[in-house]
């Protein structure tokens, strides 16, 4: 009988041979010396006996056995070797009384290659077994910047919590992200009956998302399986039927696909020239029915974390808020709701909105993106948008500023105002964005002054000493924060000169005009065009990101400048409206050296939100994720740029 399921398993390798001559590929199992000829690692480690998926064995240690198996595992020899009798003897153990015997295997790059047990390994595959006892030893890569070598770290982080190595991520971050999303971290030990749910929990996502088509995604399963928890509770898997899980997961299929397609972010940098969109809106109303009128106007809600009270940035989206149903007066009514932090209160806030019958509802924080994608999954037909960026989910339009444009002129004027080639800049945490405003304001500074060194430190790292960083360099302009609260009067904000005597003057900062951004995004809801082929295409995010040319930021200048800054700075500002300068086009060169050459075009939109390097006339480093407080890891988590420690 077992010499019938060595025929079988050895049509199943003999096919596998054949598609992989199709398609030019080595036919044979994988070989980790070959594959380590060429690499350096860090040493080994002896991790244990322990079960480990099946799925994840790829490949022999050495060559010697590697042409006995097709590369899906399954035997190729002729049925009446040796080695297809010594097979299905094998198979009769496994059948009778299990296979108890540890294989031993090493471990590189969360990919197992068998030393001792490649044919119990075949066995085992080809009755489908999920997971196979064996003596594993770790061999560990030389860290480098390259992302799958962050990603393997991250995991051995992971591994010292909860070990086990199921779940496999392909993002930076991810590890940190899905431990906070059941309650946990990658300092504590997790429980051992939790390691056992979640273990559980992800075997039967992953026989459903399989079943669905998943396994044909170019994401792996913990991809997915971290965009599902995004979205739907934990619990969920453990306690809902597989048909419920099924049906969730055909809910958040858009989302998948885009993370698939290289979770493409379509960074839209102006909104739809004013006078189509106003011809639009026009039509609209006295062309064909409207859809919203005077007696059924537009409702729009919007979602604030803080208060008007306490919050600056709260208190300008409400600006523009109010400013929206002035503006299209009759045609659409706003509401807001305050003090949204926790998970609990932004979807009973949302559902709120729901029942009031809101068509487009706003949230303006990236803390708000977790409880608005599970919104935006259960209301499809409200417009949901958050203030963000880079954060790809297609049921969810994201918005935010370019401010590196301000921050490059208010860098051009540090350079003219450094009296001692030494500007200082206060940047809040390594978030989506902020690197591109340090780097955009020390290129500034660099175009006046090529000899200044511009010194940076980080308000949200837990050790900050920031006005000890100026003392100690005689640094007398600096980069503060940004204006903490619309209509404050305190000097130290924005750009800042502090004289011989002490006296704080605050000579440039950027204002942010919401209430434009508000009536342009509104109006695309208004004259249908909201829904464009972008928003419709399944495997991809929008994002507006717009900035000077659309009128949403620009520069407040200081009435003590010079009628010569003044006249300088309006000559860098009309460049950059008009695209004939970028702070990012042309040469650049990084701490670490080259980044593109003299007459290289303006880097692209996602390079420069997610840039992680510092410009080379920069002082100071980027912290890791283990030395900022915990608001700032929040704000990281939120925004999805998080990294594990540093080794």
């Amino acid at each position: 009988m077992s010499m019938e399921e060595y025929s079988d398993a050895k049509k199943s390798g003999d096919k596998a041979m054949r598609k992989a001559a199709l398609e030019h590929r080595d036919p044979y199992l994988g070989c980790l010396d070959a594959l380590l000829q060429d690499r350096r690692t860090a040493g080994e480690k002896h991790v244990g006996v322990m079960d480990i998926p099946l799925s994840m064995l790829v490949g022999t240690v050495t060559d010697g056995r590697r042409r006995t198996f097709a590369d899906n595992f399954m035997p190729i020899m002729a049925k009446d070797s040796e080695f297809a009798r010594k097979w299905s003897n094998l198979y009769d153990i496994q059948e009778s009384e299990g296979i108890r015997d540890a294989v031993l295997v090493f471990e590189y790059m969360h990919q197992f290659y068998v030393q001792e047990g490649n044919k119990r390994v075949s066995v085992l595959k080809y009755l489908d077994v999920p997971s196979i006892y064996a003596d594993v030893t770790r061999i560990i890569p030389v860290k480098t910047d390259e992302k799958e070598v962050q990603v393997y770290y991250e995991f051995l982080d992971f591994f010292k919590v909860a070990p086990f190595y199921d779940i496999v991520f392909s993002k930076p971050g991810s590890y940190i992200k899905f431990a906070s999303l059941i309650g946990q971290n990658l300092k504590d030990p997790w429980p051992s009956d939790l390691i056992n749910t979640v273990r559980g929990a992800y075997f039967r996502f992953s026989n459903v998302y399989k079943a669905r088509g998943g396994d044909r995604m170019n994401i792996t399963v913990g991809d997915a399986f971290l965009i599902y928890l995004l979205v739907y509770q934990f619990d969920s898997l453990l306690d809902y039927s597989k048909d419920s899980i099924a049906r969730r997961l055909e809910g958040i299929w858009n989302e998948l696909l885009v993370e698939n397609n290289g979770t493409q972010i379509n960074l839209r940098e102006n909104p739809e020239p004013e006078a189509a969109s106003n011809t639009g809106f026009l039509q609209n109303i006295l062309n064909r029915p409207p859809v919203y009128t005077e007696k059924h106007p537009l409702k729009a809600a919007f979602i604030y974390e803080k208060n008007l009270q306490n919050s600056g940035w709260v208190n300008d989206h409400d600006i523009g808020r109010i400013a929206l149903e002035h503006y299209y007066e009759g045609f659409v009514k706003t509401w807001y709701y305050e003090n949204c932090i926790e998970d609990q209160d932004i979807q009973n806030t949302i559902d709120d909105a729901a029942k009031r019958g809101a068509d487009v509802i706003f949230t303006t924080s990236a803390s708000q993106m977790r409880e608005t994608l599970r919104a935006a999954i259960k209301y499809p037909k409200i417009h949901f948008a958050n203030c963000s960026v880079f954060l790809p989910h297609n049921a969810v339009r994201t918005y935010n500023i370019r401010e590196y444009e301000v921050k490059f002129l208010m860098g051009v004027l540090a350079g003219v105002y450094s009296d001692n080639h030494k500007v200082g800049y206060l940047a809040s945490a390594p978030a989506y964005g902020v690197l591109a405003g340090v780097n955009a304001f020390a290129i500034g500074v660099a175009m006046i002054d090529p000899q200044a060194k511009v010194y940076v430190s980080w308000s949200g790292m837990q050790d900050c000493q920031w006005k000890q960083l100026l003392k100690d360099n005689d640094i007398h302009i600096y980069s503060g924060l940004d204006l903490s609260f619309a209509g404050g009067d305190q000097p130290d904000y924005g750009l800042v000169h502090v004289n011989s005597i002490g006296d704080i003057t605050n000579l440039a900062s950027p204002v942010r005009n919401w209430t434009r951004y508000y009536e342009r995004i509104v109006k695309t809801i208004l004259n249908g065009s909201w829904d464009t082929s972008e928003k419709l295409n399944k495997d991809q995010a929008v994002n507006e990101w717009w900035g000077l040319s659309a009128g949403v930021i620009d520069i407040n200048l200081s009435s003590e400048l010079s009628y010569y800054s003044r006249k300088m700075i309006d000559l860098f500002r009309n460049a950059l409206k008009q695209g004939t300068l970028d702070p990012f086009q042309g040469e650049l060169h990084s701490q670490q050296g080259f980044i593109q050459a003299a007459g290289s075009p303006r880097l692209d939109s996602g390079s420069i939100i997610s840039m992680d390097w510092l410009n080379d006339n920069i002082i100071g480093r980027i912290p890791v994720y283990d030395e900022l407080n915990d608001q700032s890891r929040k704000q990281l988590e939120d925004d999805g740029v998080v990294k594990g420690a540093e080794e």
